[in-house]
C-alpha cells in the first residue's frame, strides 16, 4: 500500500479534510493507552479484590489475563475489517463498546460478572487497538513513521507510571469500582475525540468479510513477518507476566503497602518512557538493526539480574525489572516499523496480528505467574532468562531472512 501524504501539508497549514498530525498522534496515543489503563489502574486493588469478591488470587488475576486474551483474539478480526470498512468505522464500534463494558465492570457483584464484563471491554479495546498502527502507516511514511511510533510510546509511557499511583489514591476514597468509573470517563472522552477523525484509508478492500478475514492467513504466511513476530513476541512475555504479578510480589512477597507499591511500580514503569525517548535520540547516531540487537542483550541481562539480586529487596528487584523495561521500550518503535515493512498491503491485518501476538503470548505469561508459586520472583527470573535468550537467538537467525529497509542497516 502506498503511503499517504501527511495530514498537514508541507506549508504547515492545517488541512480542512483531516485532523492535524499532532491531533492524530494524540488520538492514536489515547487509543493505544487502553490496555495499560485497563490493567494498571486497578493493580493496587488486586490483593484486596480477592477478599472483597470472596475468590482466589487466580480468579482475580483471570480478570487481567482474559482481557489480554480477548483483546488479542478480537483484534484479529477488527484489523482486516478496517481494511474493508475503514479505520473510523471500527473505532466507532469499539470505543463505545469499551465505555459500556467499563460501566458493567464497575457494577459487577462477583468475580464472574467482572470477568465477563472484562471480556467485552477487551473486545471493544481490541477494535480500537487493531487500527492504531494501521492509522500511523496510513498517514506517516518512512522515518517519520518510526518517530511517530516512538512518540506514541513516549506519550503512553506515562500511563504505567501514573495509573497505579492514581489507582492507589482511588482506593483511599472509594473501592476498586472507582477505577472502572475513571476508565468509563476516559473512554467517553476518546469516543468524542474519534468523531472528528476523517478516514485515513482510501484504498478499501473489495473482498467480502470472509475473504477479508482470510487476509490474516496471507500475512501470517509471509516468512519475514511470522519469523519477526515470533521473535518480538517471545521477549514481551516476561514483562506482561510482571505486570500481572507485580502487586503480589511487592505487597505480599516483599511486604510493601499498596501506596508504596504504586510508587515502586510507577518508578519502574517510567523507564518505558525513558526508553522510548532514548530511541528518538539514539536513532540519529545508530542504525535500527543494531539498536534492536543491543536491546535484546539488555532484556537478557534483566532476567539474569532478577535471578541474582531480585529477591534481596524491592529496590534491587525494581532495578532488575527496569533494565528489561528500558530495553524493550527502546526496541519497540524500530521492531514495529520493521514488522510493518514486511507487508505492502493488508496493513490492518498486519497491525492486528502484531498486537494480537504481543498480548496473547503475554497473557500466557500472566497465567503461568498467577499459579500458586511460593516464590514468584524466581519464577519470573527463570521465565525472563529463558525467553529472552530464545528471542536473541531467533533474532540472529531472522534478521538475515526478512525485508530490511536501507536506513535500518
Amino acid at each position: 500500500m502506498k503511503d499517504l501524504a501527511p495530514a498537514i501539508p508541507e506549508s504547515g497549514q492545517k488541512s480542512p479534510k483531516q485532523l492535524s498530525d499532532r491531533m492524530i498522534v494524540g488520538l492514536v496515543a489515547s487509543i493505544a493507552s487502553f490496555p495499560a489503563l485497563s490493567t494498571d489502574l486497578y493493580l493496587p486493588a488486586l490483593p484486596t479484590m480477592s477478599e472483597q469478591l470472596n475468590c482466589s488470587v487466580l480468579l482475580v488475576n483471570l480478570s487481567l489475563s482474559v482481557f489480554f486474551i480477548f483483546i488479542s483474539i478480537s483484534s484479529l478480526f477488527w484489523g482486516p475489517l478496517s481494511d474493508k470498512y475503514g479505520r473510523k468505522r471500527i473505532l466507532a464500534i469499539g470505543v463505545p463498546l469499551y465505555v459500556v463494558s467499563s460501566v458493567f465492570c464497575m457494577l459487577s457483584q462477583n468475580v464472574f460478572q467482572l470477568i465477563v464484563s472484562r471480556i467485552f471491554q477487551a473486545i471493544g479495546a481490541g477494535a480500537a487497538m487493531a487500527v492504531c498502527m494501521a492509522i500511523i502507516k496510513d498517514v506517516f511514511p518512512g522515518r517519520k513513521r518510526e518517530r511517530t511510533l516512538a512518540l506514541v510510546a513516549v506519550l503512553n509511557g506515562g500511563i504505567p507510571v501514573l495509573a497505579p499511583i492514581l489507582g492507589a489514591y482511588i482506593l483511599k476514597v472509594t473501592s476498586w469500582r472507582g477505577s472502572f468509573a475513571v476508565l468509563t470517563l476516559i473512554g467517553a472522552l476518546v469516543c468524542v475525540f474519534t468523531l472528528f477523525l476523517k478516514e485515513t484509508n482510501p484504498e478499501r478492500s473489495d473482498l467480502n468479510i470472509l475473504q477479508t478475514t482470510f487476509r490474516l492467513w496471507v500475512v501470517i504466511k509471509n516468512p519475514g513477518f511470522y519469523r519477526l513476530i515470533i521473535t518480538f513476541s517471545v521477549i514481551s512475555i516476561p514483562l506482561l507476566a510482571f505486570i500481572s504479578a507485580s502487586s503480589f510480589i511487592f505487597i505480599n512477597q516483599l511486604g510493601l503497602s499498596e501506596e508504596i507499591y504504586s510508587y515502586y511500580f510507577g518508578s519502574t514503569a517510567i523507564f518505558f518512557v525513558v526508553g522510548s525517548t532514548s530511541y528518538l535520540f539514539l536513532q540519529k547516531f545508530f542504525k535500527p538493526l543494531s539498536i534492536i540487537t543491543v536491546c535484546l542483550f539488555g532484556s537478557l541481562l534483566s532476567g539474569a539480574l532478577i535471578l541474582a539480586i531480585g529477591q534481596l529487596g524491592p529496590v534491587l528487584f525494581a532495578v532488575s525489572i527496569a533494565c528489561g523495561y528500558v530495553s524493550v521500550s527502546i526496541s519497540r518503535p524500530p521492531s514495529s516499523s520493521l514488522l510493518l515493512e514486511q507487508q505492502d498491503k493488508d496493513t490492518g491485518s498486519a497491525s492486528s496480528l502484531i498486537l494480537s501476538a504481543f498480548l496473547l503470548t503475554g497473557s500466557i505469561g500472566m497465567v503461568i505467574i498467577s499459579l500458586d508459586w511460593s516464590n514468584r520472583i524466581m519464577v519470573l527470573g527463570i521465565m525472563s532468562l529463558v525467553l529472552n535468550l530464545s528471542g536473541l537467538l531467533l533474532w540472529f537467525y531472522t534478521k538475515k531472512r526478512c525485508r530490511v529497509p536501507k536506513h535500518f542497516i
